[in-house]
Order: structure tokens, then sequence, then C-alpha cells
């Protein structure tokens, strides 16, 4: 194709829904706007038509869309893409502000009933004078027909041209029989059916041999490949009908003319509005720059310098360096799950925007020089310690990883000023929150993340097997783009009010889950051998029960088969179908428990299973040989909540509703002369929702210190308290806690074993009696849905896109989720500052006592038994005092020799 400078028109056409379609998809995190709108679409295609404004320079350039509704290949094929799935929601949302963006960029657009935006393009192309060169912009393989001497189609994701030689090497003939090679392959996405048996490889080969799809048909019976000719020879008609289905029509009305394909002149004050709507940060600079339409995208910093230090004495002079800084930002390369765990291949610090350097430590090798670790850490130590001569704030993804590493090597570092992930997770706690994540949503830039150096799953190269180059640029990329995404995250976080929350309890709360995750806690493998036998036998009575009912042997855990039992052999309704036959997950069986014997102990071996391979099995082999005790890793930003999550094990999971859960928490003990003491705040979650609600019944319930369940018992059906019966209580508890968690009639109904018509009829009576919970769920709804996000106690936040779904089953999931992060992130402010008051306490008094876990509402303790007495009495007085409720907090403490006993 001739060079840019000798086109004397050239014609730009972009496939709107094409460049959507593959920035919607695009393997990048997905974005919202503070509201919860979805922006990644719209944030994509801007940058792509931006991007072609500026290098393409079109003198002629449309934008064309998809019209609504079916096309005339639908009355050839009633079944043209029909198999396609649903538009997804969120992409729906964003065609129309894409319109508005090329619309504000002063754009042609271009959309006409029954034809699709393919056919709009190839007449486009086919009208174009002689002189004028096309460029189309999509990667649709039907686009690929009109390539040719003029005519090139541009792939601006991958920045990729394809003329005629190209397109005949992906696909093995020219763009001339191009459209011939689609009859036989034909469309899976369109649903075009082409010639079953041939495939794309096949039909090339055919097309080229005898030069066009009705020369090979007239000799189908030449063709030598039997599975081929007996396809052509019994599929005929259908490979013309899928030729007529991929042809493209150049004879379509166009409401334009060619002349006014014109581009016309951005409308910066519309732009401008937005992108501020859709908070594009960047893009908002270029134009208050007066950069216009023609802006740059924003791209990484691909200039970043970055310097390998290696050697001990340029390791000192890298210390003063960075002292010389008014701030330290590091990253901790190689450290994938926690650095109790692994240790880092290498420390990565920017020195400004465009520079960084990259220190390799641990073991040395031919093709890497390295440095010592410990001797590392000890050099870098006055940097971070706290009111050292030569300190400086410091800030990392990860603080909290960053000082347990150091703090394994003997040194204290001081509390970070900044950690990016955290500020992602409170900003918008739903969406990804890795350099790259936030890269692409704050900077508009795009920052390879480290699957894509390293590879992913069973085919990832281990951090220590990395080149040095490669690695250490990746480094170099990621802690300078962390320097610069300070300014827009803390903006956002004082924008949105979470700065209090960041400061005072999340960045405080990063050393009291380090020095958790270090202390860890002793188990005693001898009571999880003896479980784990005692769990084998009970195991062995239940499978046996289980082939009695079912009348044959089979694998319980494989669900094709327990389908045939239930289904097909025991005949049991069918509850709910999946795409692979019934299902057959806990809340169907438990449905099922009503009809026969079988469901319920098939939940039973299912639970006992979970409990032995899960915890009594995994537990042995996570103890660490050094310490002799598990070290598991609590994770500040794992639930949209705001709660804790941990790993290694999950001991946030380990039930404590059945014996058998419960029975696992007496392999957790305290080291020889010590004791556990567990202070639990009570029925917490329905404090809360005491306090939000302020109705007079339930706030009086808990002022009183009466039994917050017998008393709902009574309320609703009009008895004294004394008069309830356990049953009448355990209805209320069901109640009382449903409403927290959005149980519906039917939820309780099956929890309770009763009617789900009385199951209703029990909630209508209690939101009759507590009309101030009833108020409060519906303007914690109605609120929701007018901002877009609801807010806890400390201002935390979780965006709700989906109340606004036309999915009633997403909405009404939404609904419950709104009124359930108020109530469950409220208790997660409260435990996580509780933390961080309990921890200083102990500190200040200098305690040997250690806080060792945090499951739910419960912290655990390890302490001596000296201390037992004031840490239960100084963790009581911290927890019940830590907020100011309508009701007050109360917090069971006690104390045993096993987690279990003292629980």
């Amino acid at each position: 194709m001739p060079s840019k400078d000798a086109r004397d028109d050239h014609l730009v056409l972009v496939d709107a829904a094409n460049c959507v379609y593959r920035a919607f998809f695009a393997p990048y995190p997905p974005l919202r706007t503070s509201k919860g709108f979805p922006t990644k679409a719209v944030l994509g295609f801007t940058q792509m038509l931006r991007k072609v404004l500026r290098e393409e320079a079109p003198t002629r350039v449309a934008v064309v869309f998809d019209a609504r509704g079916k096309s005339f290949r639908h009355e050839l094929f009633s079944e043209y893409k029909a198999t396609r799935d649903a538009q997804p929601e969120e992409l729906s949302q964003q065609f129309p502000v894409v319109r508005e963006v090329v619309e504000a960029h002063g754009l042609p657009i271009l959309e006409v009933e029954g034809v699709e935006a393919d056919d709009v393009i190839a007449t486009l192309v086919g009208a174009a004078p002689p002189q004028t060169h096309v460029t189309i912009v999509s990667t649709d393989k039907d686009l690929m027909q009109l390539v040719g001497e003029r005519v090139n189609l541009l792939d601006t994701m991958k920045d990729r041209r394809f003329g005629s030689d190209e397109v005949e090497a992906r696909f093995g003939v020219p763009p001339a029989q191009l459209l011939d090679l689609r009859a036989l392959v034909g469309d899976t996405s369109d649903n075009i059916p082409g010639v079953r048996g041939i495939g794309e490889k096949g039909a090339a080969g055919l097309i080229r041999e005898w030069g066009t799809l009705d020369a090979l048909l007239e000799h189908a019976g030449e063709v030598k490949a039997k599975r081929a000719r007996e396809a052509l020879e019994s599929q005929a008609d259908q490979a013309r009908l899928s030729r007529d289905l991929a042809r493209l029509r150049v004879d379509v009305t166009l409401p334009l003319s060619f002349d006014e394909l014109r581009p016309g002149t951005p409308d910066l004050e519309r732009l401008r509005e937005i992108f501020q709507r859709l908070e594009f940060t960047r893009l908002l600079e270029a134009l208050d720059a007066g950069s216009g339409a023609s802006a740059p995208a924003a791209s990484p910093s691909e200039e970043v310098e970055t310097r390998v230090v290696a050697a001990a004495l340029e390791l000192a002079a890298l210390v003063a360096e960075l002292a010389a800084q008014d701030r330290v930002v590091l990253e901790c390369v190689g450290v994938l799950e926690s650095p109790l765990r692994e240790e880092p291949v290498g420390l990565a610090f920017a020195l400004g925007d465009d520079r960084a350097v990259y220190l390799p430590v641990g073991e040395a090798r031919l093709d890497r020089p390295s440095l010592r670790l410990s001797e590392t850490l000890a050099e870098l130590a006055p940097l971070l310690v706290p009111d050292g001569a030569s300190a400086r704030p410091w800030l990392a993804r990860g603080a909290k990883d960053v000082q347990t590493l150091f703090a394994e090597h003997g040194v204290e570092i001081s509390l970070p000023l900044f950690d990016p992930e955290i500020a992602g997770f409170l900003i918008d706690p739903a969406a990804p929150r890795t350099p790259t994540a936030l890269a692409a949503r704050f900077l508009d830039e795009s920052l390879p993340a480290w699957e894509e150096i390293a590879g992913r799953g069973a085919k990832a190269v281990p951090p220590a097997d990395l080149p040095l180059e490669t690695i250490s640029s990746w480094a170099g990329h990621q802690v300078t783009t962390m320097a610069r995404l300070v300014p827009p995250l803390a903006e956002r976080l004082e924008k949105d009010g979470l700065s209090p929350l960041y400061r005072e309890v999340e960045l405080a709360l990063t050393p009291v889950l380090s020095r958790m995750e270090r202390a860890g806690v002793r188990v005693d493998e001898s009571v999880l051998h003896e479980l784990s036998v005692e769990y084998r036998k009970e195991l062995d009575g239940i499978e046996a029960r289980v082939y009695e009912l079912a009348g044959e042997t089979f694998q319980i855990a494989s669900p094709k088969q327990l389908q045939r039992i239930l289904f097909e052999k025991l005949k049991l309704p069918v509850v709910r179908k999946t795409k692979t036959g019934y299902s057959t997950d806990e809340s169907v069986l438990e449905q099922l428990e009503h009809h026969h014997e079988l469901p319920r102990w098939i939940l039973a071996h299912r639970r006992l299973t979970k409990l032995k391979n899960t915890y009594v099995d995994a537990l042995p082999p996570l103890i660490n040989p050094t310490s002799g005790r598990i070290h598991p890793t609590f994770h500040q930003t794992g639930a949209a909540t705001g709660r804790l999550s941990a790993t290694n094990p999950n001991v946030q999971n380990i039930p404590i509703r059945t014996e058998e859960g419960v029975r696992i928490r007496e392999a957790f003990v305290p080291a020889e002369g010590r004791r556990l003491v567990s202070a639990d705040y009570s029925q917490v979650e329905l404090r809360i929702l005491a306090h939000y609600s302020g109705d007079e019944s339930l706030v009086e319930a808990f002022r009183t210190e009466a039994d917050v369940h017998r008393r709902t018992a009574a309320d609703v059906l009009g008895i004294d308290p004394e008069d309830v019966s356990p049953e009448q209580r355990a209805r209320a508890k069901a109640i009382n806690f449903g409403i927290i968690y959005g149980s519906t009639a039917f939820g309780i109904a099956n929890q309770l074993g009763i009617a789900s018509a009385e199951a209703q009829a029990t909630i209508d009576a209690y939101f009759e009696r507590y009309q101030g919970v009833r108020r409060f769920l519906d303007e914690t709804i109605a609120g929701a849905r007018e901002q877009g996000f609801v807010t806890t106690f400390l201002g935390r936040r979780r965006y709700l896109p989906d109340l606004g779904s036309r999915n009633r089953v997403q909405r009404q999931a939404a609904e419950r989720m709104a009124v359930n992060t108020v109530i469950q992130g409220s208790a997660a402010d409260l435990i996580k500052k509780a933390m961080v008051g309990v921890d200083r306490r102990l500190r200040r008094e200098a305690r040997e006592s250690r806080m060792i876990l945090q499951v739910h509402d419960e912290l655990v303790f390890e302490a001596p038994e000296a201390e037992v007495e004031g840490l239960s009495a100084g963790a009581r007085e911290v927890m019940e005092s830590v907020f100011q409720l309508r009701v007050p907090l109360r917090v069971d403490v006690g104390v045993g020799r096993s987690w279990r006993e003292a629980h």
C-alpha cells in the first residue's frame, strides 16, 4: 500500500461494534465510575478512535454502527445469528455513550436499517474514487474480502495491518477468494452453516485447486478426499446459502454522500462533560492542555530506565540516593503469596517517574549476579525504621508483606505512607486493584501484568528463572507507575470521604496483620490424626447407608452419577436444570430431603468429606517446620464488604454450627504455659441493625440485655417472653438473621422445614411489629439505587450497578447485597478498628500476649497465664468502646487450653 504521504485522499471506516466488543472483552480489568457505571468499552473505544484519528490522519471518515433489528440475511436463513448469547447488559449500557463520544468528536455516523455495518462499509469501499485509499478499522474476517491494492484492514489493538499478502498468509487464499472459502467453512458466531466436515485448511486447498466455489461444486465428484467429496455432494445447497449469507452488499442506499464524510470540529465542551462524567482523568488532562481530539492516547512509559544494582558498593550509594528523596517507593518482586512462604527474587525502587533501580536478591548464579537478602535489608533498614535520621516515608503495593519481610530479618519498620492496592480496594472493592488495573483506570495506561512475563498456572515460570533483563524491566515499570498512582488515588480517596478510613484503619491494620501472620497458631497434630481416623470411619458408615438407599454403589462425588440415581432411578422431582443436566447442589439436596432420605445422607457425606479434606488432613502439611505452627495469610482486600479473608488455611470457614466442625478447633492450642483467649462480639450484626433502624423494640431489647430472639418471637406472636417455645425462638432467630442476609420466605421455609406461606406470614408479622427495620431496609435500597452505592459506619463503599438491571434476579440480588453490605461492612469497620486498638494497647503495655487469629467477629489471643486476666479485661474494654451505637456492644471472653474450650 502507498505510504501515507502518497495518499491523495484517505478514507477511514470504523466498524464500531467490532471495536466496542473488542474493548469490552479485552484481557484487562473492568472499569466503572464512582457511581458504578461500566466504562471499560467506552474508554477502550475512545482511546482507539483518538489514536486512529491521530496516526491515520484521514481526510474522510465514517463510524459505522449496526442498526437494530434483523437484516436481509434473516430472510435468507431464519437461524442466522440464532446461536449468539444475549449481549451483556454492562456492554449494552455503553453503546449509547460510545455514540456520544463519536458525535462529540464531530465524526459522521452511518447506520442503515435492514443491513449490517459490514454492508455499509462494503458499499463505501466500492463508492470510493480510485485515488482514495481506504483503511477499515476492524478485525472482522468478512471485511477482509474487501482488502486490495488501495484497501487495508487495521487491527488497532495488536497494531497490525492486513493487506492482500497478509490475508492470504492468514487464510491460504487471496481476498478475492475469501468469500468462497467462508462458504465452505461457515461461521459459528453468525451461525452460518458452511459444509460440515471441511475445515479452514482443507477449504483453502480446495478453493486454490478449483478456483471458485461454483467450479468446485460442479466437479465435487472429482474431489480425491472421500470425506470432503461426500460432504460437498450432500451439502451443495448449504454451501451456496452460506456464500449468500457471507457475501457483502455493495448497493446500500446511504444517508450521507461520499463528500459529506469529512471529519468535523470536535466539541471540546461536550467532550469535557463526557470525560468528567466517565471519570477519564487522562483524557480530561489532554483536553485541558488544549490538545483537542487528536491528543495522544495514554500509553505505558516505555522510557523507564531501570538500573540493576548487584554489588555491595553500589548498594551503599543507592541507599544514599534514596535517602535524598522525599519518599521511598518499593516493590518486592516474586512474592506471590507471603514472605513467610517465599523470599523475593528482587527489590525495585522508583527514582522518579521514568527511572528505577532493581536489586536482585537471593542465590547468585552465573547468569544472574545477586545480593544477599539479609544484608540488603539491613542496609535499607535506616530508610524505613521509625524516627531514624535517614528515615523516609515509604509506600508499596502489599505494604503488609514488606513489613513482614523486614520483620523476619529483625527489622521493624514504620507504618506505610501509602498502599495503592488498599486504596484501590476502598475506592471500588469489586474492581481489580493490581497495578495493571489501577494504571488502566487512573492513568489510562497499559501496564504489563505479572502473568504476561511469567505465564499462568502450570506453565508459569518461577520468578527465579525469569531472565534478569525481563524481570528488572517489568519491576521498573511497576514501581514507577506505583509512584504516579499516588496523586490520583489519594485525590479520589479524599473526594469520596475515605481518607480517614484509609489512614486510621486500613493502613494502621497492616502491621497488626503482619504480626498475626508471623505469630501463627500452634496445631496439635495428634488431635487431627484422631479426627481423621474417626471421620474416615464415619464416612464409611455414611457411604454404606447411601449405597443401601440407592440400591447400588456409585461415585458419590460424581454429579453425573448422582443425577442418574436421584432423578432417573429414584424419580425425585427436578428442582433446577443446568447446562450439563440437573443441579445437585446443597440447596437442591436440602429441598429433596423432604421427598427421600438419600439426599440427607449425601449432604452429610459432603460436609464431613469437606471437613476432612480441607482441614483435618490439610492442616498438618501447613505446619512450619521451624516454628511448629501454621501461619495463615490474612487478606484486607478479600471481600467486598470489607471483611478479612484468610488462606493457607482459610480459618474463616472452619464450621462452628456442627459438632464435627467445632471439634476441629480442639486442635488449635497454645504454647506450653500459655492459654488461648477468645474475645467475640455478641450478636454484633443485629446490634448494628438496631442502631441503623432505630427500631424502638429492637433497641430496647438490647439495652435491657434481653434474649433478642425470644423477645422477637414474643413481639411477633403477641405472647409473653417466658411462653416462647424453643421452636418459636428458632423461627425468630431465622427471621432476625434472614433480614441481614436477605433470605427469602422460600429460603427460611427450607431452613426451618415449614411451608413457604407460613414463613412469609411470619416475615409479614415481623415487619408489622418492627416497622423501623422495614423502614431501614426500604431507605437503604432506595438510597443505594439513587446514588449507586451503599456506605458503612466509616464511609466504606460498595457499588451495586445491578440495582438498575432489567434482570429481576440480578436486581433483587443487588438489593440484598445493599442491606447486607451496610450491616456486614459496618461490622468489618468495627472489628478492624478494634484490632488496631487492641494491638496498640498490647504494645503500649509491653505485654507478651499476642493476637493470633481473627475470624468473623472474634479475636483470638495467645497469652501467658499471668496475663490472661489483664488481657481479657483490656480486650473487652477496647472492643466494647470502639464505636458508640444506640445499643451497647457486648463482648464474650473465654479462656481455654484449646480454641474450642476458649470459645
